[in-house]
């Protein structure tokens, strides 16, 4: 009994869709176009080795929240807090004069 169940189990199963391969992406640069009119076609980029290079990211925090008192004639004044060292908190400010 147990034979033909295991039969019947077996001819009730559908057999599975074949899997289709995974499209393969190339990543070398596209080849220039062909020109159909005999004209000479220039194909490149400012710089080749860019394609293959990491690019920064960008600054995801925007402006510069940081307090600036501007005075005049360029300089600005900027106050921040560091730490001391003893693990204490040191209140400064920053001057800056351009040149």
């Amino acid at each position: 009994m147990l034979g033909w169940t295991a039969m019947l189990l077996q001819a009730a199963t559908l057999p599975e869709p074949p899997v289709e391969p995974l499209a393969r992406t190339s990543v070398l640069p596209a080849p220039c176009p062909a020109d159909t009119d005999g004209d000479v076609v220039v194909c490149g980029r400012p710089n080749a080795q860019d394609t293959y290079r990491l690019h920064g990211m960008p600054d995801a925090r925007g402006e510069d929240r940081q307090f600036r008192l501007k005075l005049p004639g360029g300089s600005t004044i900027t106050p921040h807090a560091d730490q001391g060292r003893m693990g204490d908190l040191q209140a400064k400010v920053t001057l800056k004069v351009p040149f």
